[in-house]
């Protein structure tokens, strides 16, 4: 089973999981990361061993840039939980289209701030329209992700307890 570490920024904000070989490198570089958390398994390495850390945090700030994360179709779903944006059904996923809230006709892009699920239905209705020229009400405005929709775990991976607080509040 693999196990990862969940990375926090000095303010405690989730920032990624990282893999073990990134743990190290961050671990090697003095005054870096603070250890939260372990895991109950020690590993070797260098001249020592230590407990796998499962929560880290940075020590200086570094800035989170929420658009430079990959659009993708399947964090979108995650993030409107598989509903229709404009009527609310909940869809199977194959009737799920997505709709850009400022249609690519008129200068919009595909971000996670301007698309949303769709039903066919209501997709079609909008059309090259954006809502308000459709008569149409989102039922949510479109935003980034959080972190637990857009880099969640693929179920393989081991899960720690105390990552429950801080993913819990992103």
């Amino acid at each position: 089973m693999s196990k990862k570490t969940l990375l926090l920024s000095t303010t405690y904000e989730v920032l990624s999981f990282v893999p073990e070989r990134k743990v190290f490198k961050l671990l090697s570089k003095e005054d870096k990361v603070e250890i939260l958390s372990f895991w109950d398994e020690v590993i070797v390495w260098g001249s020592g061993s230590i407990k796998m850390p499962a929560i880290l945090r940075l020590k200086h700030h570094i800035r989170r840039n929420y658009f430079n994360s990959n659009f993708s179709r399947s964090a979108l779903v995650k993030r409107d939980r598989s509903s229709c944006q404009y009527c609310g059904k909940k869809l199977p996923a194959a009737q799920i289209t997505l709709d850009h809230v400022l249609p690519r006709a008129q200068g919009g892009i595909t971000s996670f701030t301007n698309c949303v699920v769709a039903c066919q239905i209501c997709n079609n209705k909008k059309g090259d329209r954006t809502p308000e020229q459709a008569g149409m009400i989102l039922l949510r405005k479109p935003t980034h992700p959080s972190f637990s929709n857009h880099h969640s775990l693929d179920g393989r991976e081991a899960w720690h307890q105390e990552w429950d607080y801080y993913l819990s509040n992103s």
